[in-house]
């Protein structure tokens, strides 16, 4: 009788320890999967300071490209102009007209001066995959160069193909944005907007243009 009350202690014993264990358990798998959410967390912040130094790079370097493209497309114009005006006052000393054979360069000098194309902007688009696998940099200006087209068309058939355009600032902050949410865990990598209650702020921060000066001086002229 005594070794059965012995048995059924132990047995009464044993299911105590195993429901400790298995709360012990619980805990640690808790734990556990906190810690791994910490680092995966962790992980991606990491990942956004890489692509934010990748596309920082990326920017300088398209901005120095466009700045030299700029440089050599003035210097273009500039001996353009001079040759063709050299050419048409040459030209009205031969075949003599009412109007002064400098004149007539110096026209045709500023007809070619006259003439532009778009430099220096840089952007950065965002494609359907999103942060971070989809992220370029490009300047829409060589493109619409290269086009013919304006800067704002190129744009368009880039958003129409499903690509987010920001501007260089604004994609830098907008990274730093992100990657405090996905520190406290309230987004996540690849950042796809659909999915996320970020999506309002990308659309906003597009959209924001600061003012002109000109544009504010005739709005305080009016109002006094």
């Amino acid at each position: 009788m005594g070794t059965v009350m012995t048995y059924c202690k132990r047995i009464e014993e044993l299911r105590c320890e195993i429901k400790t264990l298995e709360e012990a358990v619980v805990i640690l798998d808790k734990a556990f999967a906190q810690e791994a959410d910490h680092l995966r967390r962790y992980d991606q912040a990491q990942c956004l300071d890489k692509l934010q130094a990748r596309v920082a790079q990326e920017i300088r370097y398209e901005e120095l490209m466009e700045s030299s493209a700029s440089l050599r497309y003035t210097e273009a114009r500039l001996i353009s102009g001079l040759a063709k005006a050299i050419g048409a006052s040459l030209g009205s000393l031969v075949r003599p007209t009412k109007e002064h054979p400098l004149a007539v360069g110096a026209r045709y000098a500023a007809d070619e001066w006259k003439k532009s194309a778009p430099f220096k902007t840089v952007a950065v688009a965002v494609g359907p995959k999103g942060i971070p696998e989809d992220v370029r940099v490009g300047s829409l200006s060589r493109a619409a160069r290269e086009t013919g087209k304006p800067e704002s068309e190129v744009r368009a058939a880039l958003e129409g193909r499903g690509y987010r355009i920001m501007m260089p600032d604004e994609f830098l902050w907008f990274l730093g944005e992100l990657k405090d949410k996905v520190l406290k865990g309230t987004a996540a990598l690849p950042f796809i907007e659909a999915r996320f209650s970020l999506k309002p702020l990308v659309p906003q921060l597009i959209q924001h243009q600061p003012k002109a000066k000109g544009s504010q001086d005739q709005h305080t002229s009016t109002q006094s």
